[in-house]
């Protein structure tokens, strides 16, 4: 190869390397290295200050998009103007500090100790600032749509009507600082708010999801907590709330225990999913209750008052329901398996489903001589159960109880008595 060749090839490669590489040396730049270079303040892009003490910058009109100021000491910091989207400021120390203009959207937030923080004109959209310390902080203006306010304290905070903030904690605010503003809270959401203290005596809270709320040290007398949702709420001694209520709190956030619930006035109460198994419920008044996906297993709930009570779900197996008044409840899906339905009283409301109603037919009005061909009696309770010449043919009477029932001349041709109770003696 010759002088020339050589030259013109390396010629070749200088001009289509060195844009190449000037090229990737740009989104280099663009992308990161620059701020290798940048001063911080005010370029703080992304840079973590966790933990730190940033008291005594100046953090006006700063970029801290994306920085990671987690516990950070901010305390009486000018930051005005500043950008802070999608920072993480949670657990930071913000007391005094002037956040005016300040961008904070979809910024972590959460245990800020923002106590007199001046917020005004700040947008804050999507924020998450939960179990965070807002006292006396000034939202004047503030943009908080879509913002998580869970546990957030809000006592003395400033709010105007200029400020954008979701009904629902706008609502609590007005509770914390205007309680005779709202005429009625029957049916409203107050989930994870921050009551702590507030004045609710005799207010409609008929309805109202209240689960996870604090409500420690706040005043409830009087109030109508009719279907009200108190699980994982919080009360302590000093919450003022009627003893039924708070019986019925005690109920809903009580798991792995046996409760002595006899002769209880539990009518109206939301016990929904509440862990009742083996529950001494016997004589209890439970009339229009919800016990929907209730652990009702074991339980005793002879001669309780079940009128108009929702079941729908509830887990009852090997329970007793003998003697309950059952007119108008609703037991859609409920398992009744080998539950003592002898006494209880049914009626055209009543829902159930037929098989259910059929035994409880057979224990309260006898089978004897009765074409029960093909019928559904798997894990039904028929102790004593009187089947003198009735026809069970085909019967499916798997898992059923028949302890102590007379099967005198009974036929049961074909019938399935796989893991069935019989009675002794038999055949």
């Amino acid at each position: 190869m010759t002088n020339r060749e050589k030259s013109e090839r390396l010629y070749l490669l200088l001009v289509i390397s060195l844009p190449l590489l000037a090229l990737i040396a740009y989104f280099a730049w663009v992308f990161g290295g620059r701020n290798l270079f940048a001063v911080c303040p005010p370029a703080c892009r992304g840079r973590d200050f966790s933990g730190g003490n940033l008291a005594a910058l100046d953090l006006r009109n700063a970029d801290l998009r994306e920085a990671n100021l987690s516990r950070a000491f901010l305390n009486d910091v000018d930051a005005s103007g500043a950008d802070f989207a999608f920072a993480n400021l949670a657990g930071a120390s913000l007391a005094g500090a002037n956040l005016q203009r300040t961008n904070l959207t979809g910024a972590a937030l959460n245990r800020v100790d923002a106590r007199q923080t001046d917020f005004t004109d700040a947008v804050l959209r999507g924020a998450r600032i939960d179990a965070a310390d807002l006292t006396a902080a000034d939202l004047t203006a503030a943009d908080l749509t879509a913002v998580s306010l869970t546990h957030t304290n809000l006592r003395n905070t400033r709010i105007t009507e200029q400020t954008r903030l979701d009904p629902k904690w706008r609502l609590v605010w007005s509770l914390i600082h205007m309680p005779g503003s709202v005429d009625s809270l029957a049916g409203v959401d107050l989930r994870d708010a921050n009551l702590s203290g507030a004045m609710l005596a005799g207010f409609d809270l008929q309805g109202a999801d209240l689960r996870n709320t604090l409500l420690d040290g706040a005043d409830l007398s009087n109030a109508n907590l009719a279907r009200a949702q108190l699980q994982q709420a919080k009360l302590d001694d000093q919450t003022r709330i009627a003893p039924k209520w708070r019986q019925v709190w005690e109920i809903v956030n009580t798991v792995d225990r046996e409760q002595q619930l006899a002769g209880v006035d539990l009518a109206d109460a939301w016990l929904a999913g509440a862990y009742l198994r083996s529950a001494d419920l016997r004589g209890a008044v439970l009339q229009r209750a919800v016990l929907r996906d209730a652990d009702l297993r074991y339980a005793r709930l002879d001669n309780a008052d079940l009128r108009d009570a929702e079941l729908h779900h509830a887990a009852l197996q090997e329970g007793s329901l003998a003697g309950a008044d059952l007119r108008g409840a609703d037991l859609t899906l409920a398992d009744l398996r080998l539950v003592d339905l002898r006494g209880a009283v049914l009626d055209d409301r009543t829902v159930i489903a037929p098989a259910q109603r059929l035994i409880h037919e057979l224990v309260n009005d006898g089978a004897a001589g009765r074409d029960l061909r093909g019928a559904r009696l798997a894990w039904a309770n028929l102790i004593g159960v009187d089947f003198t010449g009735a026809d069970l043919s085909d019967a499916d009477l798997r898992n059923a109880d028949l302890r102590g029932a007379e099967l005198t001349d009974a036929i049961l041709t074909n019938a399935d008595l796989a893991g069935a109770q019989l009675p002794d003696g038999y055949p």
